[in-house]
């Protein structure tokens, strides 16, 4: 068995043009495999207001910002690129759906499903013709009707290996997009015995462990991937002496994953801003990181051949 190339990223949440340079890796850098790691969904509503000739908006959510009609368009786009959703409406119904949250959550969740059909098709007009697979991954952040969106409306090349071993070439690819519990509780955190329990149903299916790629969202414990500054009761960075604090804040149950398995390689998300790689009882294991907001593509380029990883380059693009 020869090199097999795999372009990884993670948590790009919403931004349209990272999602964008995702997919035009393929012709860049030629893989064989594109891996999302979770967390595709963005986190913010923009609110645009029409005015008389125009729009204003809040591009830092404190000061107005006046456009012509004519650049509502550039204005869509820079906020989707942040991976951020916009509503025009009225001052007026902007203040009442921030006291309606369920109406507020529902049009957040329609805009986002509309971005992620808008990729899904993507992914079927650039690499479907090319029969470049694609393992897209939900994250902690997402929600379980997108898990079904991608399985029920995503090309042929599109593996969604949640709770299920998919292949792709000569590799099995192991998901899992849950996460240990954040301060935050997010959609799919879980408390550690629960993924535990949720990691141990999938095990089973695998066949040779060193043919294995785990592309778990959550970081394994006590790495390079998993550091995160400690915060305060208020979910706070906390500091001492102007410095941040960092501590590990990955799952054990992943560590106790990938000691118990030893699968070729392990891809690992969810942490922005512990990009590194590491290695957990001889399993290298990787965390590209993401800096979404700013439109710039976090990624690693890793070639594997048969059980071993050959090279690898993280990429900034």
């Amino acid at each position: 068995m020869g090199r097999f190339r795999i372009f990884f990223v993670s948590d790009l949440h919403g931004s349209d043009i990272c999602f964008r340079k995702f997919l035009n890796s393929a012709s860049v850098y030629e893989p064989d495999l594109l891996i999302y790691g979770g967390d595709i969904l963005g986190k913010t509503l923009v609110p645009l207001f029409p005015e008389e000739g125009g729009y204003r908006w809040y591009p830092t959510g404190t000061s107005p910002h006046h456009v012509a009609a004519a650049e509502l368009p550039s204005v869509e786009k820079q906020v989707a690129d942040q991976g951020r959703y916009t509503l025009v409406t009225s001052p007026e119904e902007w203040r009442r759906l921030r006291g309606a949250p369920e109406e507020m959550e529902g049009i957040f969740n329609r805009l986002a499903r509309e971005r992620v059909r808008r990729w899904l098709g993507l992914v079927r007009e650039r690499l479907t013709p090319k029969g470049i697979p694609v393992v897209m991954n939900v994250g902690n952040d997402d929600t379980d009707d997108i898990l079904d969106l991608l399985r029920a409306e995503g090309p042929e090349n599109l593996l969604v290996p949640e709770g299920s071993i998919v292949r792709a070439g000569p590799y099995e690819v192991f998901g899992c997009g849950y996460a240990n519990m954040t301060p935050w509780h997010c959609p799919r955190d879980l408390e550690e015995r629960e993924l535990e329990q949720v990691l141990d149903r999938t095990r089973g299916q695998i066949g040779n462990p060193r043919r294995t790629i785990v592309d778990v969202h959550a970081p394994p414990s006590d790495t390079g991937l998993d550091l995160a500054p400690e915060l305060d009761a208020d979910l706070k960075p906390r500091t001492v002496a102007g410095q941040l604090v960092e501590h590990h804040v990955g799952s054990p149950s992943v560590r106790a994953l990938l000691e118990s398995v030893h699968p070729v390689v392990g891809l690992h998300g969810h942490i922005h801003e512990s990009k590194a790689i590491d290695a957990v009882a001889g399993v290298p294991v990787f965390n590209p990181g993401s800096a979404y907001f700013s439109g710039h593509l976090q990624g690693l380029l890793i070639d594997l051949e048969d059980d071993r990883v050959l090279s690898h380059l993280f990429v900034l693009g």
